[in-house]
Protein backbone atom coordinates (compact mmCIF):
# COMPACT_ATOMS: atom_id res chain seq x y z
CA UNK A 1 0.00 0.00 0.00
CA UNK A 2 1.44 3.38 -1.03
CA UNK A 3 2.27 5.70 1.84
CA UNK A 4 -0.05 8.69 2.07
CA UNK A 5 1.35 12.21 2.03
CA UNK A 6 0.98 14.50 5.04
CA UNK A 7 -1.66 16.54 3.18
CA UNK A 8 -3.65 13.41 2.36
CA UNK A 9 -3.54 12.40 6.02
CA UNK A 10 -4.56 15.92 7.04
CA UNK A 11 -7.55 15.87 4.68
CA UNK A 12 -8.73 12.59 6.21
CA UNK A 13 -9.01 14.41 9.55
CA UNK A 14 -10.55 17.65 8.27
CA UNK A 15 -13.66 17.12 10.41
CA UNK A 16 -11.42 17.20 13.50
CA UNK A 17 -9.01 19.94 12.37
CA UNK A 18 -9.50 23.60 11.47
CA UNK A 19 -8.83 23.61 7.73
CA UNK A 20 -9.27 26.46 5.27
CA UNK A 21 -8.79 26.13 1.49
CA UNK A 22 -7.83 28.70 -1.15
CA UNK A 23 -7.61 27.70 -4.80
CA UNK A 24 -5.70 30.86 -5.78
CA UNK A 25 -2.59 32.53 -4.37
CA UNK A 26 -4.23 35.67 -2.97
CA UNK A 27 -1.74 37.28 -0.57
CA UNK A 28 -4.25 39.67 1.01
CA UNK A 29 -6.72 36.86 1.69
CA UNK A 30 -4.01 34.55 3.03
CA UNK A 31 -2.95 37.22 5.54
CA UNK A 32 -6.56 37.72 6.66
CA UNK A 33 -7.01 33.99 7.24
CA UNK A 34 -3.76 33.80 9.21
CA UNK A 35 -4.78 36.73 11.40
CA UNK A 36 -8.22 35.19 11.94
CA UNK A 37 -6.68 31.87 13.00
CA UNK A 38 -4.30 33.67 15.39
CA UNK A 39 -7.20 35.37 17.17
CA UNK A 40 -9.28 32.20 17.49
CA UNK A 41 -8.09 28.59 17.72
CA UNK A 42 -5.42 28.35 15.03
CA UNK A 43 -5.64 26.07 12.01
CA UNK A 44 -4.22 24.87 8.71
CA UNK A 45 -4.49 26.81 5.45
CA UNK A 46 -3.99 24.94 2.15
CA UNK A 47 -3.36 27.24 -0.82
CA UNK A 48 -3.85 25.46 -4.14
CA UNK A 49 -6.52 23.06 -2.89
CA UNK A 50 -10.32 23.09 -3.05
CA UNK A 51 -10.85 20.64 -0.20
CA UNK A 52 -11.51 17.90 -2.73
CA UNK A 53 -8.60 18.21 -5.13
CA UNK A 54 -5.40 20.18 -5.64
CA UNK A 55 -4.92 22.81 -8.32
CA UNK A 56 -1.67 23.45 -10.14
CA UNK A 57 -0.30 26.84 -9.04
CA UNK A 58 3.04 28.54 -9.59
CA UNK A 59 4.43 28.31 -6.04
CA UNK A 60 7.95 29.55 -6.65
CA UNK A 61 10.35 30.12 -3.77
CA UNK A 62 10.49 33.91 -4.21
CA UNK A 63 6.71 34.15 -3.88
CA UNK A 64 6.77 32.08 -0.68
CA UNK A 65 9.61 34.12 0.84
CA UNK A 66 7.73 37.34 0.07
CA UNK A 67 4.65 35.94 1.82
CA UNK A 68 6.72 35.02 4.90
CA UNK A 69 8.09 38.55 5.03
CA UNK A 70 4.60 40.05 4.86
CA UNK A 71 3.34 37.75 7.64
CA UNK A 72 6.19 38.88 9.88
CA UNK A 73 5.97 42.57 9.00
CA UNK A 74 2.22 43.22 8.60
CA UNK A 75 0.79 41.13 11.46
CA UNK A 76 1.46 42.30 15.00
CA UNK A 77 2.60 41.13 17.44
CA UNK A 78 4.86 38.84 15.42
CA UNK A 79 3.12 35.47 15.04
CA UNK A 80 4.39 31.90 14.98
CA UNK A 81 3.43 30.59 11.52
CA UNK A 82 4.82 27.70 9.47
CA UNK A 83 4.77 28.17 5.69
CA UNK A 84 6.16 25.60 3.27
CA UNK A 85 5.51 23.98 -0.08
CA UNK A 86 4.29 20.39 0.16
CA UNK A 87 2.70 17.85 -2.17
CA UNK A 88 -0.59 15.98 -2.03
CA UNK A 89 0.79 13.38 -4.43
CA UNK A 90 -0.52 15.23 -7.51
CA UNK A 91 0.42 18.91 -7.22
CA UNK A 92 2.41 21.18 -4.95
CA UNK A 93 0.28 22.87 -2.30
CA UNK A 94 1.25 25.73 0.00
CA UNK A 95 0.83 24.39 3.53
CA UNK A 96 0.41 26.99 6.27
CA UNK A 97 0.10 26.07 9.94
CA UNK A 98 -1.08 28.88 12.24
CA UNK A 99 -0.81 28.33 15.97
CA UNK A 100 -3.36 29.88 18.28
CA UNK A 101 -1.81 33.19 19.24
CA UNK A 102 -0.37 33.43 22.74
CA UNK A 103 -0.56 37.24 22.66
CA UNK A 104 -4.04 37.97 21.35
CA UNK A 105 -5.37 40.13 19.88
CA UNK A 106 -3.40 40.22 16.61
CA UNK A 107 -3.84 42.90 13.98
CA UNK A 108 -3.29 42.94 10.23
CA UNK A 109 -2.53 46.48 9.10
CA UNK A 110 -4.40 47.76 12.19
CA UNK A 111 -7.47 45.57 11.58
CA UNK A 112 -8.51 42.67 13.81
CA UNK A 113 -9.71 39.45 12.18
CA UNK A 114 -11.43 36.48 13.77
CA UNK A 115 -12.94 33.24 12.48
CA UNK A 116 -16.72 33.08 12.42
CA UNK A 117 -18.07 29.79 11.13
CA UNK A 118 -15.63 28.70 8.46
CA UNK A 119 -14.25 32.03 7.33
CA UNK A 120 -12.26 35.00 8.66
CA UNK A 121 -13.95 38.37 9.08
CA UNK A 122 -13.11 41.74 10.60
CA UNK A 123 -13.96 41.74 14.31
CA UNK A 124 -16.48 44.24 15.65
CA UNK A 125 -15.88 46.39 18.74
CA UNK A 126 -17.49 43.92 21.14
CA UNK A 127 -15.36 41.07 19.79
CA UNK A 128 -12.20 43.17 20.05
CA UNK A 129 -13.08 44.11 23.63
CA UNK A 130 -13.59 40.42 24.50
CA UNK A 131 -10.18 39.52 23.03
CA UNK A 132 -8.49 42.29 25.02
CA UNK A 133 -10.12 41.15 28.27
CA UNK A 134 -9.41 37.46 27.74
CA UNK A 135 -5.82 37.88 26.52
CA UNK A 136 -4.56 38.02 30.11
CA UNK A 137 -5.02 34.27 30.43
CA UNK A 138 -2.00 33.83 28.13
CA UNK A 139 0.22 35.94 30.37
CA UNK A 140 0.08 33.65 33.40
CA UNK A 141 2.08 30.76 31.95
CA UNK A 142 5.23 29.50 33.65
CA UNK A 143 7.58 31.04 31.11
CA UNK A 144 6.17 34.53 31.83
CA UNK A 145 6.43 34.24 35.62
CA UNK A 146 9.11 36.42 37.22
CA UNK A 147 12.34 34.61 38.17
CA UNK A 148 13.16 35.60 41.73
CA UNK A 149 16.48 37.46 42.27
CA UNK A 150 17.37 37.32 38.56
CA UNK A 151 18.55 40.43 36.71
CA UNK A 152 19.48 41.15 33.13
CA UNK A 153 23.13 40.71 34.11
CA UNK A 154 22.37 37.01 34.69
CA UNK A 155 21.59 36.58 30.99
CA UNK A 156 24.01 35.87 28.13
CA UNK A 157 23.89 39.03 26.06
CA UNK A 158 25.52 37.27 23.09
CA UNK A 159 22.72 34.70 22.90
CA UNK A 160 20.08 37.43 22.98
CA UNK A 161 21.93 39.34 20.24
CA UNK A 162 22.20 36.17 18.14
CA UNK A 163 18.42 35.85 18.37
CA UNK A 164 17.90 39.52 17.45
CA UNK A 165 20.16 39.13 14.40
CA UNK A 166 18.24 36.01 13.32
CA UNK A 167 14.94 37.85 13.76
CA UNK A 168 16.18 40.81 11.70
CA UNK A 169 17.07 38.46 8.83
CA UNK A 170 13.58 36.99 8.98
CA UNK A 171 11.80 40.35 8.97
CA UNK A 172 14.35 42.31 6.89
CA UNK A 173 14.89 44.60 9.87
CA UNK A 174 11.22 45.48 10.32
CA UNK A 175 8.85 45.28 13.30
CA UNK A 176 10.99 43.75 16.04
CA UNK A 177 13.12 45.92 18.37
CA UNK A 178 16.88 45.45 18.13
CA UNK A 179 18.02 46.40 21.63
CA UNK A 180 18.35 43.71 24.29
CA UNK A 181 15.88 45.10 26.82
CA UNK A 182 13.29 46.17 24.24
CA UNK A 183 13.49 42.75 22.56
CA UNK A 184 12.91 40.95 25.87
CA UNK A 185 10.04 43.30 26.72
CA UNK A 186 8.43 42.78 23.31
CA UNK A 187 8.23 39.02 23.90
CA UNK A 188 7.17 39.40 27.56
CA UNK A 189 10.46 37.85 28.72
CA UNK A 190 11.08 40.94 30.82
CA UNK A 191 8.78 43.51 32.34
CA UNK A 192 10.12 46.72 33.89
CA UNK A 193 13.40 44.95 34.67
CA UNK A 194 11.72 41.81 36.04
CA UNK A 195 13.30 38.87 34.23
CA UNK A 196 10.91 36.03 33.42
CA UNK A 197 11.48 32.28 33.67
CA UNK A 198 11.47 31.96 29.88
CA UNK A 199 14.39 34.36 29.56
CA UNK A 200 16.35 32.38 32.17
CA UNK A 201 16.04 29.02 30.40
CA UNK A 202 16.62 30.58 26.96
CA UNK A 203 19.48 32.97 27.70
CA UNK A 204 20.65 32.46 31.29
CA UNK A 205 24.37 32.30 32.11
CA UNK A 206 23.61 29.78 34.88
CA UNK A 207 19.93 28.91 34.50
CA UNK A 208 20.09 26.00 36.98
CA UNK A 209 21.05 28.51 39.67
CA UNK A 210 17.49 29.84 39.47
CA UNK A 211 15.61 26.84 38.01
CA UNK A 212 16.97 23.39 38.86
CA UNK A 213 14.67 21.71 36.32
CA UNK A 214 16.72 23.20 33.46
CA UNK A 215 19.21 20.34 33.61
CA UNK A 216 19.71 17.72 30.92
CA UNK A 217 21.17 14.40 32.05
CA UNK A 218 22.82 12.13 29.47
CA UNK A 219 23.79 8.57 30.41
CA UNK A 220 25.44 5.91 28.25
CA UNK A 221 24.20 2.44 29.25
CA UNK A 222 25.93 -0.15 27.04
CA UNK A 223 24.44 -3.08 28.97
CA UNK A 224 20.84 -1.84 28.90
CA UNK A 225 18.50 -0.84 31.71
CA UNK A 226 19.27 -3.89 33.82
CA UNK A 227 23.03 -3.64 33.38
CA UNK A 228 25.27 -2.51 36.21
CA UNK A 229 27.66 -0.41 34.12
CA UNK A 230 27.23 3.24 33.16
CA UNK A 231 29.88 4.11 30.59
CA UNK A 232 29.46 7.87 30.79
CA UNK A 233 27.23 10.49 32.41
CA UNK A 234 27.04 14.17 31.56
CA UNK A 235 24.98 16.86 33.26
CA UNK A 236 24.24 19.91 31.08
CA UNK A 237 23.14 23.07 32.89
CA UNK A 238 23.51 25.66 30.12
CA UNK A 239 20.76 27.78 28.62
CA UNK A 240 18.67 26.04 25.95
CA UNK A 241 20.65 27.20 22.91
CA UNK A 242 24.01 26.26 24.40
CA UNK A 243 22.54 23.03 25.75
CA UNK A 244 21.21 22.15 22.30
CA UNK A 245 24.71 22.55 20.83
CA UNK A 246 26.23 20.43 23.59
CA UNK A 247 23.71 17.64 23.09
CA UNK A 248 24.42 17.74 19.34
CA UNK A 249 28.16 17.42 19.99
CA UNK A 250 27.57 14.58 22.41
CA UNK A 251 25.49 12.64 19.91
CA UNK A 252 28.30 12.90 17.36
CA UNK A 253 30.36 10.58 19.57
CA UNK A 254 27.61 7.96 19.70
CA UNK A 255 26.23 8.18 16.17
CA UNK A 256 28.79 6.47 13.94
CA UNK A 257 28.46 5.47 10.31
CA UNK A 258 27.45 1.84 9.91
CA UNK A 259 27.41 -0.46 6.91
CA UNK A 260 23.99 -1.70 5.86
CA UNK A 261 22.64 -3.77 3.00
CA UNK A 262 19.71 -2.92 0.77
CA UNK A 263 16.50 -4.89 1.08
CA UNK A 264 16.84 -6.80 -2.19
CA UNK A 265 20.56 -7.23 -2.66
CA UNK A 266 23.91 -7.02 -0.92
CA UNK A 267 25.13 -3.63 -2.08
CA UNK A 268 26.62 -2.25 1.08
CA UNK A 269 25.85 1.38 1.92
CA UNK A 270 27.07 3.54 4.79
CA UNK A 271 24.62 5.56 6.84
CA UNK A 272 24.41 6.99 10.32
CA UNK A 273 23.32 4.79 13.19
CA UNK A 274 20.59 7.38 13.87
CA UNK A 275 19.34 10.08 11.40
CA UNK A 276 20.94 13.35 12.56
CA UNK A 277 18.09 15.68 11.65
CA UNK A 278 15.60 13.43 13.47
CA UNK A 279 17.81 13.51 16.59
CA UNK A 280 17.89 17.32 16.40
CA UNK A 281 14.12 17.49 16.03
CA UNK A 282 13.65 15.12 18.99
CA UNK A 283 15.83 17.30 21.23
CA UNK A 284 14.07 20.50 20.14
CA UNK A 285 10.70 18.90 20.89
CA UNK A 286 11.82 17.88 24.36
CA UNK A 287 13.18 21.35 25.11
CA UNK A 288 10.24 23.31 23.72
CA UNK A 289 7.29 21.17 24.78
CA UNK A 290 8.38 19.96 28.23
CA UNK A 291 6.59 21.01 31.40
CA UNK A 292 9.04 23.37 33.08
CA UNK A 293 6.61 23.80 35.97
CA UNK A 294 7.66 20.33 37.18
CA UNK A 295 10.66 21.18 39.37
CA UNK A 296 11.88 17.57 39.29
CA UNK A 297 11.44 17.20 35.54
CA UNK A 298 14.90 17.46 34.00
CA UNK A 299 15.32 16.05 30.49
CA UNK A 300 16.88 12.58 30.62
CA UNK A 301 18.66 11.05 27.62
CA UNK A 302 19.66 7.39 27.86
CA UNK A 303 21.93 6.05 25.13
CA UNK A 304 21.89 2.27 24.75
CA UNK A 305 23.68 0.01 22.31
CA UNK A 306 20.72 -0.11 19.92
CA UNK A 307 18.44 2.78 20.92
CA UNK A 308 18.16 6.22 22.50
CA UNK A 309 15.51 7.23 25.03
CA UNK A 310 14.58 10.89 25.49
CA UNK A 311 12.39 11.51 28.53
CA UNK A 312 10.82 14.83 29.44
CA UNK A 313 8.08 15.99 31.78
CA UNK A 314 4.71 16.73 30.23
CA UNK A 315 2.60 14.34 28.17
CA UNK A 316 1.79 14.69 24.48
CA UNK A 317 -2.01 15.12 24.00
CA UNK A 318 -3.47 11.63 23.63
CA UNK A 319 -5.17 12.39 20.30
CA UNK A 320 -1.81 12.89 18.53
CA UNK A 321 -0.28 9.43 18.91
CA UNK A 322 -2.19 6.22 18.13
CA UNK A 323 -0.68 3.19 19.81
CA UNK A 324 2.98 4.03 20.27
CA UNK A 325 4.16 4.99 16.82
CA UNK A 326 1.32 6.26 14.59
CA UNK A 327 1.51 10.07 14.42
CA UNK A 328 -1.73 11.74 13.35
CA UNK A 329 -1.73 15.08 11.52
CA UNK A 330 -2.43 17.51 14.32
CA UNK A 331 -2.54 21.13 15.28
CA UNK A 332 0.31 22.09 17.59
CA UNK A 333 -0.57 23.11 21.13
CA UNK A 334 2.43 24.89 22.58
CA UNK A 335 3.00 24.54 26.29
CA UNK A 336 5.73 27.19 26.07
CA UNK A 337 4.85 29.47 23.13
CA UNK A 338 7.55 32.09 23.77
CA UNK A 339 10.31 29.50 24.10
CA UNK A 340 9.02 27.95 20.86
CA UNK A 341 9.06 31.36 19.18
CA UNK A 342 12.70 31.95 20.10
CA UNK A 343 13.65 28.54 18.68
CA UNK A 344 11.68 29.44 15.56
CA UNK A 345 13.57 32.72 15.16
CA UNK A 346 16.87 30.88 15.54
CA UNK A 347 15.92 28.44 12.76
CA UNK A 348 15.75 25.41 15.05
CA UNK A 349 12.00 24.89 14.94
CA UNK A 350 10.76 25.18 11.38
CA UNK A 351 8.35 22.25 11.18
CA UNK A 352 5.51 23.58 13.32
CA UNK A 353 2.94 20.83 13.66
CA UNK A 354 5.23 18.49 11.73
CA UNK A 355 8.03 17.69 14.20
CA UNK A 356 6.78 14.29 15.33
CA UNK A 357 5.94 13.32 11.75
CA UNK A 358 9.42 14.34 10.61
CA UNK A 359 11.05 12.17 13.28
CA UNK A 360 8.94 9.15 12.38
CA UNK A 361 9.26 9.58 8.60
CA UNK A 362 13.03 9.99 8.71
CA UNK A 363 13.53 6.71 10.58
CA UNK A 364 11.22 4.94 8.13
CA UNK A 365 13.15 6.43 5.17
CA UNK A 366 16.35 5.05 6.66
CA UNK A 367 14.74 1.63 6.86
CA UNK A 368 14.73 1.66 10.65
CA UNK A 369 12.07 0.65 13.13
CA UNK A 370 9.49 3.38 13.81
CA UNK A 371 10.13 5.55 16.89
CA UNK A 372 7.79 4.97 19.82
CA UNK A 373 6.23 7.47 22.22
CA UNK A 374 5.15 6.30 25.67
CA UNK A 375 3.07 8.57 27.93
CA UNK A 376 3.03 7.75 31.62
CA UNK A 377 2.74 9.57 34.95
CA UNK A 378 3.12 13.02 33.44
CA UNK A 379 6.17 12.13 31.33
CA UNK A 380 6.77 11.46 27.64
CA UNK A 381 9.40 8.92 26.60
CA UNK A 382 10.55 8.89 22.98
CA UNK A 383 12.46 5.75 21.99
CA UNK A 384 14.58 5.94 18.83
CA UNK A 385 15.79 2.62 17.48
CA UNK A 386 19.03 2.25 15.56
CA UNK A 387 19.60 0.06 12.55
CA UNK A 388 20.78 -3.35 13.63
CA UNK A 389 24.51 -3.86 13.12
CA UNK A 390 25.52 -5.66 9.97
CA UNK A 391 25.21 -9.42 10.35
CA UNK A 392 28.58 -11.08 9.86
CA UNK A 393 28.19 -14.45 8.18
CA UNK A 394 30.76 -17.18 8.67
CA UNK A 395 32.05 -19.81 6.25
CA UNK A 396 29.93 -22.47 7.96
CA UNK A 397 26.69 -20.69 7.08
CA UNK A 398 27.84 -20.09 3.51
CA UNK A 399 28.79 -23.71 3.01
CA UNK A 400 25.44 -25.00 4.25
CA UNK A 401 23.34 -22.59 2.18
CA UNK A 402 25.35 -23.23 -0.99
CA UNK A 403 25.66 -27.02 -0.69
CA UNK A 404 22.64 -28.37 1.20
CA UNK A 405 20.28 -29.86 -1.37
CA UNK A 406 16.90 -29.55 0.37
CA UNK A 407 15.10 -26.17 0.41
CA UNK A 408 13.23 -27.00 3.65
CA UNK A 409 15.01 -28.39 6.71
CA UNK A 410 15.13 -28.44 10.52
CA UNK A 411 17.64 -27.27 13.08
CA UNK A 412 18.66 -30.92 13.55
CA UNK A 413 19.35 -31.19 9.82
CA UNK A 414 21.69 -28.20 10.15
CA UNK A 415 23.55 -29.84 13.05
CA UNK A 416 23.75 -33.21 11.31
CA UNK A 417 25.24 -31.64 8.18
CA UNK A 418 28.31 -30.74 10.23
CA UNK A 419 28.50 -34.26 11.72
CA UNK A 420 28.46 -33.27 15.37
CA UNK A 421 31.07 -30.51 15.01
CA UNK A 422 28.71 -27.79 16.28
CA UNK A 423 26.49 -27.53 19.37
CA UNK A 424 22.74 -26.92 19.36
CA UNK A 425 23.25 -23.34 20.57
CA UNK A 426 25.63 -22.63 17.67
CA UNK A 427 23.12 -24.02 15.18
CA UNK A 428 20.33 -21.85 16.60
CA UNK A 429 22.53 -18.73 16.44
CA UNK A 430 23.53 -19.41 12.83
CA UNK A 431 19.93 -19.98 11.75
CA UNK A 432 18.73 -16.84 13.57
CA UNK A 433 21.26 -14.72 11.68
CA UNK A 434 20.26 -16.24 8.37
CA UNK A 435 16.60 -15.45 9.16
CA UNK A 436 17.47 -11.88 10.19
CA UNK A 437 19.17 -11.11 6.87
CA UNK A 438 16.34 -12.72 4.91
CA UNK A 439 18.17 -15.76 3.51
CA UNK A 440 15.87 -18.12 5.44
CA UNK A 441 12.24 -17.97 6.54
CA UNK A 442 10.90 -19.79 9.58
CA UNK A 443 7.61 -21.66 10.07
CA UNK A 444 6.19 -23.44 13.10
CA UNK A 445 7.36 -23.46 16.71
CA UNK A 446 9.14 -25.83 19.03
CA UNK A 447 9.65 -29.38 17.72
CA UNK A 448 7.85 -28.64 14.42
CA UNK A 449 9.99 -25.60 13.53
CA UNK A 450 11.22 -25.65 9.95
CA UNK A 451 13.42 -23.36 7.86
CA UNK A 452 13.07 -22.60 4.17
CA UNK A 453 15.46 -20.96 1.71
CA UNK A 454 14.32 -17.68 0.21
CA UNK A 455 15.36 -16.22 -3.12
CA UNK A 456 17.79 -13.78 -1.52
CA UNK A 457 21.40 -14.50 -2.37
CA UNK A 458 24.29 -14.56 0.07
CA UNK A 459 26.80 -11.69 0.00
CA UNK A 460 30.02 -12.18 -1.89
CA UNK A 461 32.18 -11.80 1.23
CA UNK A 462 31.56 -13.35 4.65
CA UNK A 463 32.94 -12.44 8.04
Amino acid sequence: MEKQTFIQELLKRKSETNLFFLNVFDTARILEVICGFLNTDGGWLLVGHTGKESISLDLNDDLIEELKLKVNSQIAPQPLVYIAKDSDGTNDVLLINVLKGSRQPYTLNNKYYIFVGNTSVIANQDEISLMLRSSNEYNSTWEKTTAIDCSINDLENDEINNTIVAAEKMTKGKVLPNSTEEFLNYFKLSDYGNIKNGAVVLFGKEPAKFLSQCRIRISVLPEGKTGSRIEDTEIIENNLFQAFNRVQDYFLKYNPLIGVFTEKDWDRKSQLKFPNDALDEAIVNAMVHRDYGDVSGEITINIYKDKIEIINSGEIPDDIITGKSKVKPHHSVLRNPTIAHMFYLRGKMEKLGRGLTLISDRFVEYGYRKPEWTLQNGYTTLTLFSKAAEIQLNDRMREFINKYKESIFTRQDYEDYFKGAIAEKTARNDLSKLIEIGVLSKTGQGAVTKYERTEKKLPEITG
